[in-house]
């Protein structure tokens, strides 16, 4: 439920951009430098990168983030760090099961697992 959440939620732009700005520090600058090599403002290069998580996680990619949410006193935020981890050091914008230290096949398009959250 909870990564439902957070999809939901920072699909949104403005969303998207004031939960990177919670989080704050250099992983806000981070995320910023990523967002300006795409020029793109931060809300919506955060947003399209939720979707696009969305629309291809795997079931054993959205299990690994929900058990790296557990018990964490923001769960939402800490789930989106590790969405948006694994794009800020690359150009693509759309990343496989790999990038994010999962293993499972991943399933493209809009049959993933959290599709149904937009």
């Amino acid at each position: 439920m909870l990564i439902a959440d957070m999809i939901h939620s920072c699909s949104n732009a403005k969303v998207a951009g004031a939960a990177v700005a919670c989080i704050g520090g250099l992983f806000a600058d981070r995320v910023a430098c990523a967002a300006e090599r795409k020029g793109m403002d931060v809300g919506d290069f955060v947003s399209v990168v939720v979707r696009e998580f969305a629309c291809g996680a795997s079931h054993e990619t959205i299990g690994a983030l929900a058990h790296k949410m557990s018990g964490s006193d923001q769960p939402i935020l800490q789930g989106l760090i590790h969405v948006l981890e694994p794009t800020l050091d690359t150009d693509a914008l759309i990343v496989d099961d790999r990038d994010f230290g999962f293993t499972g096949p991943f399933s493209a398009g809009f049959g993933g697992a959290l599709a149904w959250a937009h």
